[in-house]
């Protein structure tokens, strides 16, 4: 039987001066084919200016750059290299050729075609006449910046060749994967870009563990023994996860930062808020979107007594309570459990449950200019650590959610998160229920019966 291989169309746009990283290009797309094609199923097909021959023998030569445009419609990758040079003008354009297949490759990213764009700038040398080529490769560096598109800066051809050849891998393997859960997750993950140029695009914004929960309280060198904040075991999975999907749909350009290292300017950022009953500027921000809020996180100073006020719709709706059963599923197992000492694998064997809200808001009340869209506010509320975690894992796992909502459309969903066998076993949207449902599953009985049947299966 007869092998059918998924074909993708690697497009490389480079001028006269960058030839020799376009024949490394190339044998790199043969090295990766050469490895991904059996083990895959997938190879790559190489177009570039030099080795498209004329659609027809009288063909004018002016018009091959017409059909590479087309092929650069068409393409899956497109890889930009440029050093000095940005390309020749034809007869009749007022832009080089190259230009124009950047502007085709862009327009593309705007109408959210699945297109992965790599673009690699050999160094410049410092100098206080550029030329006109030059120019405007400098301006298209800060077109690029501003539009949030990612871009590598390189010195020799063996740095290109390894960025290149790491970076198509990558690309190669996030096609393979799901298409629906590449579409689904590039509806989740939606970014507004100041024309201001900012980096990151997006900051992730997490709680630090507090003093009282790391040992003895008089021990003054405690922050001598470590690098840095230490992080909650779920808060740090939860990042795992974010991460993870950020990187299949292509965004590189996000950072983390702890709720004491926030930068003066994320005002032009998008925002990611984690864990908020242990975050109180994360509980600030919400506080711009309480006419468009679906929930309310209700703080107590003892954490465990931190509750949700959910309702369906912003308005019209009581709101329903919303309290987390982690700690009476942990006080039920925890009797029958060695928990004396250090960890062992006996306390990973525990049924628990949580609760937490996603969300996502585009930021009407910024002041910021825009060069696209809305800057986001997102939000992983969980009441405890778990439900943060699940928040997280539900985005990974469940992304077909997402497909119902539209790029400029805000997300609120209430989740339920389930944990056993030291792992996040499932996450339900519960956005529906009613208030019956949630002191049910607060109840004792319901908890131990939960337990029960989990311990005797």
């Amino acid at each position: 039987m007869q092998t059918t291989y998924q074909s993708l169309t690697a497009f490389i746009s480079t001028p006269k001066d960058v030839s020799r990283e376009r024949e490394i290009a190339k044998q790199v797309v043969e090295r990766i084919n050469l490895t991904c094609k059996e083990t895959l199923g997938l190879e790559m097909e190489i177009i570039s200016w030099d080795q498209l021959p004329p659609a027809a023998t009288k063909l004018p030569k002016e018009r091959i750059q017409d059909v590479l445009d087309q092929y650069v419609a068409k393409c899956n990758i497109f890889i930009l290299i440029l050093y000095k040079r940005y390309g020749t003008k034809e007869e009749g354009h007022s832009k080089s050729n190259t230009e124009r297949e950047v502007d085709i490759a862009v327009d593309l990213l705007k109408r959210e075609k699945k297109i992965m764009f790599l673009s690699y700038f050999r160094k410049l040398p410092p100098s206080d006449d550029y030329g006109p080529q030059e120019s405007r490769v400098r301006a298209l560096r800060k077109r690029l910046e501003k539009m949030g598109i990612w871009y590598k800066e390189y010195e020799t051809t063996e740095e290109f060749e390894h960025s290149l050849l790491h970076d198509l891998y990558r690309t190669v393997l996030s096609y393979r994967l799901s298409t629906t859960k590449h579409k689904a997750l590039k509806c989740f993950w939606q970014f507004g870009f100041p024309e201001r140029i900012t980096h990151p695009i997006l900051a992730v914004i997490y709680p630090t563990t507090e003093r009282i929960f790391m040992g003895p309280r008089d021990d003054a060198n405690v922050w001598l023994n470590r690098l840095g904040p230490n992080v909650v075991f779920e808060d740090f999975k939860a990042l795992e996860k974010i991460e993870k999907t950020l990187r299949l749909i292509g965004v590189s350009d996000f950072k983390l930062f702890n709720t004491v290292t926030i930068p003066p300017d994320i005002h032009l950022m998008n925002r990611l808020w984690m864990c908020l009953p242990h975050s109180t500027k994360g509980i600030a921000q919400i506080q711009r979107y309480e006419d468009r809020s679906c929930f309310r996180l209700i703080r107590k100073q003892d954490r465990t007594l931190s509750y949700l006020l959910w309702r369906r719709s912003p308005r019209g709706q009581k709101y329903i309570t919303v309290r987390s059963p982690l700690a009476k599923y942990l006080a039920e197992q925890g009797s029958h459990l060695n928990i004396a000492g250090e960890w062992n694998p006996e306390l990973s064997h525990i049924v628990a449950k949580d609760y937490a809200i996603l969300a996502r808001f585009r930021d009407l009340k910024s002041d910021v200019v825009m060069v696209d869209g809305f800057l986001k506010d997102y939000f992983l509320a969980g009441l405890r650590g778990l439900g943060t975690w699940g928040a997280a894992w539900f985005i990974d796992r469940k992304y077909d959610h997402f497909m119902r909502y539209r790029p400029d459309q805000d997300i609120q969903m209430l989740i339920e998160v389930e944990y056993r066998e030291g792992r996040v076993s499932d996450v339900r949207d519960v956005s529906a229920e009613p208030q019956s449902y949630f002191d049910q599953e607060n109840n004792l009985a319901t908890i131990r019966k939960t337990v029960k049947n989990y311990h005797h299966t």
